[in-house]
């Protein structure tokens, strides 16, 4: 629903702005700078909520810490309140309402309405513009169609309509001169960007009011310059004098279409004084509170020294992954430093942002080859981590890029919701997390006891598709089901991305899915080693992998799969494919259209579906690999 997050930020933002015109600039007579203030506000209304700006400041000017409270707020049970019984199914009269993707009916409700005033307008501009096929007469840029029904008197970009059986010639050179003046200051193009900001914002009544407010700058606008040709008193006479019997569109710009009495009276009004014109400059102190709401996020980081003289950068990265196999260091061996860095004191919760940690567990932390206190378990970002690996009491951490990013008030809130979560100890949970930007996902996790696990991530407004042994399961279903009935299965995430679709699960399942978790049991032959049992080394070294059609990751960066001519290396093992997945935590390769080529198979070896596990280096020949 960000979506609507932001229009309603825009509708706040036009709000304030519109507010501060009606009671401070509306009366003033610079006539052009309200034009620019109405177009120019609006404009920046839909920029500000867009806007992700971040202020960094050090943990240490808080007054005092704060208890972060982690509210679980799903709509699944995964999470109960200790002693509150948990209602398994709805009633039967209530399920076509749960079963009702509200998210999805408002989201298509919005634009089917927009979509409709967007064609309203449309229509407009098109049976104005059937009328200007013969044009009668062409005077400078103005190009002049007389017609004696429907819409007269009026002006479109730089065609006027008249009515010249009811109107006399001193009459008609005068609403020429006013019309003029609207094609001149380009007016037109105005209400064509009022008409797609009111489509965009139909449920906004603000929209409507800078609607009107800019139809009256611009006859105000107009009538001033005709004024003056033949004088105030004569022309509000001859605003009196000519009727319009029927509306014309809202495209037009009618002669006396807007309120006479307004017009009128600001005809007679004084000029403004220009020391007024500093009024405008009370506008910045809304613009900058406006983008302090919606577009800055104070983000709170204890500053720690590593080895290092410089310090690492700051980057944002979406995921964190375990793995076991050895670390190599960022920097040389002979530029780390002996001593160990001096670090803050922890914030006093001492939440630890990875899991598996306790207090005595591990002495000293090994990050990208530097070494810090075990504290920094307290403050480090759970998002840039990359890969861990205990062992001997010290755990070795590796980042993305090599770069240290801190721990952000939302990062701690998402850790507590996480430990709450997993703490129930089941094999399927479902609990929400946060971006950085303050927007809403869910995430969903599998721990299998004995069998593995994995999670996968899901926008909101977004459906998530469970598929067991090919079929397709509903989510009370699936959490049904038994740690047996998931061993010894291959477990598949996969997660489409917020503004696309799986045009193959689009086919297959219909709309609206953004993730899939898949549980299927691949027949297999005889598992077969491609790498002797005793080479330890070979399995420690990294791999490489390239594709030339494609190199696809999912969101959170646990599994990438390639496409097209595709080779992965590591040590003696070469595989070819046509498509490939990995699994870079638990170093498991599905390939399809496959051959490779190893320390003990100097031939290729070739079949349709492969699996290769790198760290026992052992390969599999499968019958069938669902996803593929």
């Amino acid at each position: 629903m960000e979506w609507l997050t932001y229009l309603l930020k825009v509708s706040a933002c036009s709000g304030l702005f519109y507010i501060f015109y009606h009671f401070c600039l509306q009366r003033l007579t610079f006539f052009n700078v309200n034009r620019i203030y109405l177009l120019s506000t609006l404009a920046i209304s839909f920029v500000i909520p867009a806007l992700q700006l971040q202020v960094e400041r050090s943990a240490d000017e808080r007054s005092q810490a704060r208890e972060v409270t982690a509210v679980y707020t799903g709509t699944f049970t995964d999470l109960p309140a200790p002693g509150v019984a948990i209602q398994t199914s709805a009633p039967p009269k209530d399920e076509w309402l749960s079963a009702i993707e509200w998210p999805q009916v408002l989201f298509v409700s919005y634009w089917l309405i927009a979509f409709v005033m967007l064609s309203i307008s449309a229509s407009q501009a098109l049976q104005l513009l059937k009328h200007t096929r013969q044009i009668n007469q062409k005077i400078g840029r103005l190009r002049v169609v007389f017609k004696q029904e429907g819409f007269t008197n009026c002006s479109f970009l730089n065609y006027v309509f008249l009515n010249r059986e009811e109107l006399s010639d001193e009459e008609m050179a005068v609403i020429l001169h006013h019309e003029n003046v609207h094609i001149s200051r380009y007016h037109s193009a105005d209400k064509m960007i009022i008409a797609v900001c009111k489509a965009l914002l139909w449920f906004n009544p603000v929209i409507y009011l800078y609607e009107k407010a800019l139809a009256q700058v611009h006859e105000y606008e107009a009538d001033r310059e005709t004024s003056v040709a033949i004088g105030s008193t004569s022309y509000a006479s001859m605003l009196l004098a000519i009727a319009v019997k029927k509306n014309n569109p809202s495209l037009t710009h009618s002669f006396v279409r807007n309120p006479l009495k307004g017009r009128i009276k600001m005809l007679f009004s004084n000029p403004s004084k220009n020391m007024k014109k500093l009024t405008y400059l009370a506008a910045l102190p809304i613009g900058l509170a406006l983008i302090w709401t919606f577009a800055v996020q104070i983000v709170y980081a204890n500053i720690l020294e590593p080895t290092a003289k410089q310090r690492p950068e700051q980057i944002q990265i979406k995921s964190v992954q375990a793995e076991k196999a050895p670390l190599k260091a960022a920097v040389p061996g002979n530029e780390i430093k002996d001593k160990k860095p001096t670090t803050t004191t922890a914030l006093p919760d001492t939440l630890w942002m990875i899991d598996d940690v306790s207090p005595g567990k591990y002495s000293e932390v090994i990050i990208d080859g530097k070494s810090y206190e075990i504290d920094i378990l307290t403050k480090i970002s759970p998002r840039i981590i990359s890969t861990t690996r205990g062992a001997g009491g010290k755990l070795e951490i590796t980042t993305h890029h090599n770069k240290i990013e801190y721990a952000t008030q939302i990062d701690r809130e998402n850790v507590m919701v996480r430990r709450k979560a997993l703490a129930s100890g089941k094999i399927y949970v479902r609990y929400p997390q946060k971006n950085q930007d303050g927007s809403r996902y869910e995430w969903i996790n599998i721990k299998v006891p004995g069998g593995g696990g994995g999670g996968v991530s899901l926008d909101r407004g977004k459906k998530l598709l469970l598929i067991y042994e090919g079929k397709q399961y509903s989510e009370r279903k699936f959490k049904a089901l038994t740690a047996d009935q998931l061993r010894n299965r291959v477990q598949s995430f996969s997660s489409f991305g917020r503004d696309t679709e799986n045009e193959e699960i689009k086919a297959k399942y219909g709309k609206g899915y953004g993730s899939m978790i898949e549980i299927f049991k691949p027949e297999v032959t005889e598992t077969s080693l491609f790498r002797s049992p005793g080479n330890v080394s070979d399995a420690n070294v990294k791999v490489s992998y390239s594709a030339k059609d494609s190199v696809v990751f999912d969101k959170d960066k646990k599994f990438v799969t390639l496409y097209g001519e595709v080779k992965l290396v590591q040590a003696k093992l070469n595989i070819i494919a046509d498509t490939l997945k990995y699994d870079d935590a638990s170093k498991i390769v599905y390939a399809k259209n496959v051959s490779f080529t190893s320390e003990l198979w100097k031939n290729p070896v070739a079949g349709k579906f492969m699996k290769f596990n790198l760290k026992d280096g052992s390969y599999q020949i499968l019958t069938d690999i669902p996803w593929f």
